[in-house]
C-alpha cells in the first residue's frame, strides 16, 4: 500500500510523535511506501527534541520494497503571514498531503490527534477522495474533543473518517456522539521495539552531549544544572507537572542529599515556561543545583542512552487529569532492564501488573505526595544498590513477555488495507485472558447443565441428546442432579455414568471456592504487594532463604482421573467413554463480588509446591523436599518453578521471621 501517515514525529517530543515514529517504520518493513506528513520541523522548546545529523537521517529509511520518506511543513516565513498570525498548520499539511497524493496516488490516509492532523487528514480526504482513518490519543480525546468550539468539527471529521481506530472511554463516547459503531476499530496497542530498547547499548555521554547542547542557540537554556554524572543518579522522562510527581521528587532528593547520600538526578524532562521556572526555582531553593542536570529532549531511539545509566528511573504520574491516558515510558523502562520506580497508578495501567510485583520487578509508591515514603524508598535503593540490576532483568522479562503476542503492526496494517478497500472490521477489542483461553465462563456448571438436561430428556422422552437451557444451577442443585444420577445409575440406568465424573469435577470447584471465600470484611490481597522482605527488593541469591506462602484464596483439588478429558466438553457427544486414570490436579479460587478467577490446571509438582508452601519452609526447604532426583540442579529448577509460582500470583514471599533473643 501506499499510505501516508500525518501526525507527530521527530523532533516533536511526546508520546503520540514515538508511536507514530515507530508505526510509521514498523509499516515500511512490512512493504509499504509510507509518506508522513508532519508540522514537526515547526515546534518550538522546550518540547523540540536535540536531533544530531544522524538522527534528521534516522527519520527517514528504505526496508526492501518498504520505505518512509518524510514531507515536512515549512517554517513560518513572510509567504505565510496573515493577522492574527499562526501557522497555517491544518492547511499546509492537507495541500501536502494532496500534493503527494497526485504525484502518485494515495491508497489510504492515516492520521493521529485530532488537532491538526485529523482535521487536516480529513481535508486532505475531501480532496483526494482517499479513505481517511483517524486515530485519537489522551488529551485530545480527554480535553480538546470536549472544548464547546472544536467538538462540533471533530465529530463531523470522525463520523466522516472510513475507520475510527479507538478502545475504551474513547470509543464509548464516540457512540455517543454517533460514530456509526462498524467503523470504530481496536488498534493493537503499540510495541515497543525490544532490539532498541534494550540493557546492551552506550549509556548517555553527558559531558558530550552538554556541550553539543551548548552550541545549539535555541536549547541551550534548556541544559540546566551542575550535576556532572561522576556519582549514582536517577533519571526520569518526560513532561514535568504537577500530576507527574516532579515536585515531591525534589524534596524526595532533598532529603537524600540531607542524609548525607551521595546521589544525582538527570532529568530528561521539560515543561511549560510557568511549570519550567517553578522547577528550577524550587532544586534552587533545596540546594539541588548541583544535584540535578535537566536536559533538553532526545530523540526516541536515544532514551534508551539516557536509561541504561541510572541506578533506577522514576515515573511517578499520579492524579493525573485524563485517566485513560497510558504512559508507554515505563515500558521502555522496564525495556531497558532498569529499574522501575513507579506510581501504583502508573504501574496498574499496565496488563498483567500483578505479575511485575513491588520488590520483585518494581518498586511501587502507593502515594507519590508521601514524600517521606518516597524519599525512604529511594534511599533504600541508594543504600543497597545490588538488587536493581536483578529488579531491572526481572521487568525486561515482564514487559517482553506482554508485547510478545501484540500484533501491532499487522492489527495497523489490517486496519489500513480494509478501509483503503472501503471495507468495515471486525470491531471487536482484545478479549480477556479467560475468554482468549475458552474457560468455563459465567456458567459454573456446564457439565451439571448436561446432565441435568439428559436426565430430564430421558424422563420424558426414553433417549438422550442435547437440550434447551436450564434454569441457573448452585452448588446446592449440583449435589441434588449428582444423587440424581447414581440413584438412576443404581436403577440399571447405566448411560448416564460418563456424567458423574463431570458433576463431581464442578461440584468439587465450587465447594473449594466458597470454602475459600474470606469473610466479607476482608480485603483481598493485592496482586502487586506480594513479597514482604525487609530487603527493599529480592537480589537473584535472597529466593532461597524466603518463605513461600500459597495464596490464601485458593485450594489445590486432587482428583484421581484425568480432569482434562472433561475440560473440553461442550456437549453430550463429547464426554469420554472411560476415564483415564492417572493424577491430575486443579487450583480453585475464592469467588467474589460479581468476580469469579477460573479454575487452573496444574502438574503434580506445582500442586505439591503449593501444598508445602505454609508458611513454614523457606523457598531453599521446599525446593529440598520436592520428589525430584537429588542434587544441585534439581534444586536450582525447583526454586525457579516456585518463583514461576509467586509471578503467577499463586503464592506470596515473605522473610522468616526473626526470633527474639532472651
Amino acid at each position: 500500500m501506499r499510505i501516508c501517515v500525518i501526525g507527530k514525529f521527530p523532533p516533536i517530543q511526546g508520546g503520540v510523535s514515538m508511536r507514530t515514529y515507530w508505526a510509521a517504520h514498523a509499516l515500511a518493513k512490512r512493504g509499504h511506501e509510507v509518506h508522513v506528513v508532519t508540522n514537526a520541523r515547526e515546534v518550538q522548546p522546550p518540547f523540540r527534541m536535540h536531533m544530531r545529523p544522524q538522527d534528521w537521517t534516522r527519520c527517514e529509511a528504505r526496508y526492501g520494497d518498504g520505505s518512509v520518506t518524510v514531507h515536512w511543513t515549512d517554517p513560518v516565513d513572510g509567504a505565510q503571514t496573515y493577522i492574527p498570525m499562526a501557522s497555517p498548520f491544518v492547511s499546509k499539511l492537507a495541500t501536502i498531503a494532496a500534493t503527494v497524493h497526485a504525484q502518485r496516488p494515495l491508497d489510504v490516509i492515516y492520521s493521529h490527534y485530532l488537532e491538526p492532523y485529523g482535521v487536516a487528514g480529513h481535508l486532505a480526504a475531501d480532496i483526494t477522495g482517499v479513505p481517511h482513518v483517524a486515530r485519537m490519543a489522551g488529551s485530545d480525546a480527554g480535553r480538546l474533543w470536549r472544548h464547546p468550539q472544536l467538538e462540533l468539527l471533530y465529530d463531523h471529521v470522525l463520523r466522516s473518517a472510513e475507520l475510527v481506530i479507538a478502545t475504551g472511554p474513547v470509543a464509548k463516547r464516540a457512540l455517543e456522539r454517533q460514530i456509526d459503531p462498524a467503523r470504530i476499530v481496536f488498534g493493537g496497542g503499540i510495541v515497543v521495539p525490544d532490539d532498541v530498547f534494550t540493557p546492551d547499548g552506550p549509556a548517555l555521554d553527558l559531558p558530550r552531549l552538554r556541550s553539543e547542547v551548548a552550541a545549539d542557540p535555541d536549547l541551550r537554556h534548556l541544559m540546566w544544572g551542575n550535576f556532572a554524572g561522576g556519582t549514582l543518579y536517577f533519571g526520569i522522562c518526560g513532561k514535568l507537572g504537577d500530576s507527574k510527581g516532579s515536585f515531591p521528587l525534589l524534596a524526595a532528593m532533598h532529603q537524600l542529599e540531607r542524609a548525607g547520600l551521595d546521589v544525582g538526578l538527570v532529568a530528561l524532562a521539560q515543561g511549560h515556561p510557568a511549570i519550567q521556572e517553578k522547577f528550577r526555582a524550587r532544586a534552587r531553593k533545596l540546594g539541588l543545583t548541583d544535584r540535578v542536570l535537566q536536559l533538553p529532549f532526545l530523540p526516541h531511539w536515544r532514551v534508551p542512552e539516557l536509561l541504561r545509566g541510572c541506578l533506577a528511573v522514576c515515573c511517578l504520574e499520579q492524579d493525573f487529569p485524563i485517566v485513560f491516558h497510558t504512559p508507554i515510558i515505563p515500558r521502555e523502562v522496564l525495556l531497558c532492564g532498569a529499574c522501575l520506580v513507579g506510581s501504583t497508578e502508573v504501574i496498574r495501567k499496565l496488563p498483567g501488573y500483578g505479575q511485575l510485583v513491588h520488590g520483585y520487578g518494581c518498586v511501587a509508591i502507593e502515594d507519590v505526595n508521601d514524600v517521606e515514603a518516597l524519599s525512604a524508598a529511594l534511599a533504600a535503593i541508594v543504600r543497597d544498590p545490588q538488587p536493581a540490576a536483578a529488579v531491572g532483568a526481572r521487568g525486561r522479562r515482564f514487559a517482553r513477555d506482554l508485547q510478545q503476542d501484540m500484533p501491532f503492526a499487522q492489527t495497523l496494517e489490517r486496519i489500513l488495507a480494509a478501509a483503503a478497500a472501503r471495507k468495515h472490521v471486525a470491531s471487536i477489542a482484545p478479549q480477556s485472558a479467560d475468554e482468549a483461553a475458552g474457560d468455563l465462563g459465567e456458567d459454573r456448571f456446564p457439565l451439571t447443565r448436561l446432565a441435568q438436561a439428559a436426565i430430564n430428556q430421558q424422563a420424558a422422552s426414553g433417549h438422550l441428546g442435547d437440550a434447551a437451557p436450564q434454569p441457573t444451577i448452585d452448588l446446592a442443585l449440583a449435589r441434588e442432579i449428582l444423587a440424581t444420577l447414581q440413584r438412576r445409575i443404581a436403577d440399571g440406568e447405566t448411560h448416564l455414568a460418563p456424567f458423574v465424573p463431570g458433576v463431581e469435577i464442578e461440584i468439587a470447584i465450587a465447594a473449594a471456592e466458597s470454602e475459600a471465600a474470606p469473610p466479607n470484611e476482608a480485603e483481598p490481597p493485592d496482586p502487586l504487594f506480594r513479597l514482604r522482605t525487609r530487603r527493599w527488593a529480592m537480589a537473584d541469591d535472597d529466593l532461597a532463604g524466603l518463605v513461600p506462602l500459597r495464596d490464601p484464596r485458593l485450594r489445590v483439588l486432587d482428583f484421581d482421573y484425568d480432569v482434562a478429558d472433561y475440560m473440553k466438553v461442550r456437549t453430550v457427544a463429547d464426554l469420554p467413554a472411560s476415564l483415564s486414570w492417572r493424577r491430575s490436579h486443579m487450583v480453585a479460587f475464592a469467588c467474589s463480588e460479581g468476580d469469579r478467577r477460573n479454575p487452573l490446571m496444574v502438574d503434580g509438582t506445582t500442586a505439591h509446591i503449593l501444598k508445602l508452601s505454609d508458611g513454614t519452609r523457606t523457598a531453599g526447604e521446599v525446593a529440598k523436599e520436592l520428589r525430584h532426583p537429588a542434587g544441585p540442579s534439581a534444586i536450582v529448577n525447583n526454586l525457579k518453578w516456585t518463583e514461576g509460582l509467586f509471578v503467577q500470583g499463586l503464592i506470596l514471599l515473605q522473610g522468616r521471621p526473626v526470633t527474639p533473643v532472651h
